[in-house]
């Protein structure tokens, strides 16, 4: 199991093969959690659903394969505003593609941020197709435990991850027992995404899905609208092809349905713009951020100081720490956003090039090369397609993503020519902020080094803690 494995946000759900069925590890996950549960079904489904008495709601979106990459990625986002897990499944294989251009699973995982479940089945190719699965998920980036349906014979010591569930053949009985057949990571808690309103600034207050009553259905699917950008608006209905539906249930019943079909386009005459409208990529030479000796000791003795701390208290965390990044790939990445980056975040790449069960307060997770590129495209293209481009405190080229979290916000340093690498917290719903956070990234590792090392609250709002997994984690108080 995936040491320091979040307790909400996304996560995506894939089989080994097509003779397993997903929707009963869909459900076996809803009914575990101790969160309001949502489901994003990617591509066509049939039969029943067994998952539906556990979910607060439900997202279908038939026509992915008319959706981009990015697309996709902005409607997994919006719905983790309203749900505090939300699991994205579909019948495809993890590397098969669904969408436009040829996405696949895997790749909206990585876009999402989001840790996957591989669901296996019985058959003599089970420990071959898990392999398979994670191989192609590690490729990317994603971390992956493994689930099982039936009797599954797998030889766990060749596996990469050990079995973290397994779900009996019948289930006819029901999933009142579904906690029982999975690590107790599985069980989703929310962690902090579901700490008392008081306790959560009032820019993102927590929402149920399931106190959300009908009558707010509508505004909810304008919500996700918004964020998703369809450009609808730009297409004609034969064009776009992209339904899907939105259901809310308060109940173990469906209460009402919503259908988001294609609308008349309104404008004809001009093409969508692209994301390099805003954010033109290798747009001219650029004098890459380079650390000096100064910079670059003063980043390597908080980062000594947080291994220190971790390998300590926190080994799960200690081990999700990723190797440096080459210094040649952090000067490439600058040329291809046409971006100097911070030289003490050019040195903390050095250092480590992302992390995967480690979080920088509250529950920000510091994001690879990868994932800095991924992040600065898809903000970009939402900021193109919104006509925000240019200078906006929404969003700003010149911003660059380096910690995300999984309800989609990210950190970014501010490199506009006044902006001196300050950091700041960005959110689609309520654009980028600088309020309360440190001057730079090496004033927020040793900030955050302090907090470990003392115990103190940072910023006097988020005490580090040890999960029972020796995973830290950040309690809001």
């Amino acid at each position: 199991m995936n040491q320091g494995w979040p307790g909400h946000g996304a996560w995506m759900v894939t089989a080994t093969s097509a003779g397993v069925d997903w929707r009963t590890a869909v459900a076996a996950l809803a009914a575990a959690a101790e969160v309001p549960v949502a489901v994003v079904v990617v591509g066509e489904t049939a039969g029943d659903d067994p998952a539906r008495p556990h979910l607060a709601g439900r997202v279908e979106l038939p026509g992915a394969d008319q959706l981009t990459l990015d697309q996709a990625r902005d409607l997994i986002r919006a719905v983790t505003r309203a749900y505090t897990l939300v699991l994205v499944a579909g019948s495809a294989g993890p590397a098969v593609p669904v969408g436009r251009d040829g996405w696949t699973l895997t790749d909206l995982a990585a876009a999402v941020g989001a840790p996957a479940v591989v669901v296996a089945g019985p058959g003599p190719d089970a420990v071959n197709h898990a392999t398979l699965a994670l191989d192609a998920l590690a490729g990317h980036g994603v971390a992956a435990c493994v689930v099982t349906i039936g009797d599954v014979e797998l030889d766990e010591a060749a596996l990469p991850v050990r079995v973290a569930g397994r779900i009996p053949a019948d289930t006819t009985a029901g999933f009142d027992q579904a906690a029982e057949w999975l690590d107790p990571a599985l069980r989703a808690t929310g962690g902090t995404s579901t700490a008392p309103e008081a306790a959560v600034p009032e820019r993102r207050p927590p929402v149920s899905g399931r106190k959300v009553v009908l009558s707010l259905l509508a505004v909810f699917v304008v919500m996700v609208l918004v964020v998703c950008n369809l450009a609808w608006w730009s297409r004609s209905p034969t064009d776009l092809g992209a339904e899907f539906q939105v259901s809310e249930f308060t109940s173990p019943e469906p209460t009402g349905y919503v259908t988001i079909l294609p609308v008349p386009p309104l404008r004809t005459s001009s093409p969508r713009p692209a994301a390099a409208d805003a954010c033109p990529q290798s747009s001219g030479p650029v004098a890459v951020g380079k650390p000096d000796a100064t910079t670059t000791a003063r980043v390597n003795a908080a980062w000594r100081r947080i291994e220190k701390w971790l390998a300590k208290h926190a080994p799960a965390s200690a081990r999700s720490l990723r190797p440096p990044a080459r210094a040649a790939r952090i000067d490439d990445l600058q040329r291809r956003m046409s971006v100097a980056f911070p030289a003490d975040l050019v040195a903390s790449l050095r250092r480590h090039d992302g992390a995967s069960g480690f979080t920088l307060p509250p529950f920000f997770t510091p994001e690879s090369l990868d994932g800095i590129l991924g992040d600065w495209k898809v903000n970009c293209g939402i900021l193109t397609r919104e006509g925000m481009a240019g200078t906006n405190p929404w969003w700003h080229r010149s911003f660059v993503p380096f910690a995300g979290s999984a309800d989609g916000g990210s950190l970014v340093t501010d490199q506009r020519p006044d902006g001196r690498g300050q950091v700041g917290e960005f959110y689609a719903e309520d654009g980028t902020t600088f309020e309360r956070w440190p001057g730079s990234v090496a004033e927020l590792l040793e900030l955050t080094a302090a907090s470990l090392e003392t115990g103190q609250p940072w910023a006097g709002r988020y005490r580090p803690r040890v999960d029972g997994d020796g995973a830290l984690d950040w309690e809001i108080i």
